[in-house]
């Protein structure tokens, strides 16, 4: 076992592979190579293209809390009595509104 070399025994076995494996030898990590640098430059042009996108102002933000519950923060100050909520689908107003409903009396 002292005179076992790596290197030699690599060489021997693709030395003594078919013609087809030595071809992948040769051409498949160069290939990887080239892959991984065109799917990293697509990444960071496509990165750039999303940020020059969204040059606006941020105006709601989505905050999940510790109880699973999502809160809609706005990020404007409301002029007059608009809502910082707005509805997608107004539709009439008196669908958003919840009619009271007084608690049960204790009288039994």
């Amino acid at each position: 076992m002292d005179n076992y070399n790596f290197w030699s025994n690599l060489l021997d076995t693709f030395q003594s592979s078919p013609d087809w494996i030595k071809a992948l030898w040769l051409i498949v990590p160069p290939a990887f190579l080239l892959a991984l640098v065109a799917l990293t430059l697509r990444f960071r042009i496509e990165s750039r293209k999303v940020e020059r996108r969204f040059d606006g102002e941020l105006v709601y933000s989505i905050h999940r809390d510790a109880g699973n519950q999502l809160h809609v923060v706005s990020h404007l100050k409301p002029a007059g009595h608009n809502p910082s909520l707005l509805f997608l689908d107004q539709g009439d107003g008196d669908a958003f509104e919840h009619p009271q409903v007084e608690p049960p009396s204790e009288n039994r």
